[in-house]
């Protein structure tokens, strides 16, 4: 019995935050005239302050206090960095296998994302989109798989659904590479700040790269060279960040 009780727990935490969110986002923007960006970045807003709710009942469940939930853990410039480097490896991974060019799905959702005002796109897909999807990906999905399942399994199926969320082959293998990640730090960390703050450095230098248009300039065959410099680079700072995050919270734990 007990054992049905937390799978059914499980459950509900795999469906019912994404389907409020999801059903909140739809009546925005079906009744009132807004971009599917804003509507998705209110539905955010308004879902965040339930889901922090949860996410606290839940860490209380577990034995952490509001506090130690929600801070961020050492090697705070790492994390960004981190965002930064695998925004930019991510990016380079879509291009390169062509998968921008073959999926329609991607070109829609490219324009929901990139031609409302600088202003809105920081604020909805910089800052408030990102702060809701960790909660439900990683605070609430991830951390109730690993409350019964290893780490393997746990950040596999969350980053999945978080791919999956995102409903086009591009964005979904971006999104399940993030996602991985994000769950590592969690697991690190045991924190939501961490895997939020890189959530939110990845999606700001997406922002940057994309409205200054660097990212057309990088994948053209005559500035391959660079391209190549660009990517080493991005893999040098991703593996220097994972050994600096993973040592300082060794080292934390140590203390402790």
């Amino acid at each position: 019995m007990k054992g049905m009780v937390r799978m059914t727990g499980i459950i509900l935490h795999l469906i019912l935050p994404l389907f409020t969110y999801t059903l909140t986002t739809t009546f925005l923007y079906l009744s009132v005239p807004i971009e599917p960006l804003l509507a998705t970045g209110l539905s955010a807003a308004l879902n965040i302050p339930v889901l922090l709710w949860i996410y606290f009942y839940d860490q209380k469940r577990r034995g952490y206090s509001p506090a130690e939930s929600l801070k961020p853990g050492s090697g705070l410039i790492f994390i960004w960095l981190l965002g930064v480097s695998l925004c930019i490896l991510g990016n380079s991974i879509v291009e390169l296998m062509g998968l921008t060019r073959i999926s329609k799905a991607y070109q829609e959702a490219a324009n929901a994302l990139y031609t409302p005002p600088i202003v809105i796109q920081l604020a909805a897909s910089g800052l408030i989109i990102p702060a809701a999807e960790e909660l439900i990906f990683r605070g609430m999905i991830f951390a109730s798989l690993r409350d019964k399942f290893s780490f393997g399994l746990s950040a596999v199926v969350s980053a999945g659904l978080f791919g999956l969320y995102h409903g086009n082959l591009p964005q979904g293998v971006y999104a399940f590479l993030i996602g991985l990640t994000a769950a590592w730090l969690y697991e690190r960390t045991k924190a939501l700040l961490a895997p939020c703050m890189l959530h939110i450095s990845a999606n700001l230098f997406s922002l940057f790269i994309t409205n200054l248009k660097l990212s057309d300039f990088l994948f053209q065959r005559e500035h391959a060279v660079v391209t190549a410099a660009v990517i080493a680079a991005a893999v040098f700072v991703t593996a220097i960040c994972f050994v600096r995050i993973y040592r300082k919270n060794n080292l934390k734990e140590d203390i402790v």
